[in-house]
């Protein structure tokens, strides 16, 4: 359940106006792989993150 909620939270600061509809893979990536998901996670952070740039 972490992942999924950390998942989502990186999705949504990418796109801060995104529907939870629109962001409904996540409840099914999270599950189905949680290992890639929290590698997408971290992912998603740092690209998001100005200062690792």
């Amino acid at each position: 359940m972490l992942t999924h909620g950390a998942l989502l939270a990186a999705l949504a600061g990418l796109q801060p106006g995104a529907d939870v509809d629109q962001l409904a893979f996540a409840s099914r990536l999270a599950p189905a792989d949680p290992q890639a998901a929290a590698d997408l996670v971290a992912f998603l952070t740092s690209a998001s993150d100005p200062v690792s740039r």
